[in-house]
């Protein structure tokens, strides 16, 4: 009698053993599924920012060089201000604020070209 319920014991025992085994792998299997989909998400994610990124990447690097090259001039026309100030009498600080109103509208009116062209693209 007591091989008999040994017995019992032990098949029952095989038999949920077999089938945790069998929910494991279902579990596992499941989860590598879901892992391969997310991984394909990532995957067009990915593809998708590079896409867009790419041309604002170039907007914003030609916008970095209309601005650089706006802000040359106007260090170019400042110091040249600074040049005529430094040989000029005092009576001609009149004409030396006229042409820092030029170099000043110059610099503001590329500035904002500069945005306009950013903001149309």
């Amino acid at each position: 009698m007591v091989t008999a319920e040994l017995y019992q014991g032990l098949t029952f025992l095989s038999y949920t053993t077999g089938v945790i085994v069998i929910l494991v792998g279902v579990m596992l299997v499941k989860v590598l599924f879901d892992i391969s989909k997310l991984t394909q998400n990532i995957n067009e994610t990915t593809t998708i920012v590079k896409t867009e990124l790419e041309p604002t990447l170039k907007n914003i690097n030609k916008s970095v060089e209309i601005v650089s090259g706006v802000i040359i001039k106007t260090d170019e026309s400042i110091q040249k201000v600074k040049k005529f100030l430094s040989k000029t009498p005092l009576k001609l600080i009149g004409q030396a604020s006229k042409l820092s109103g030029k170099a000043a509208k110059g610099f503001f009116g590329g500035l904002c070209s500069a945005f306009k062209m950013f903001a149309k693209k």
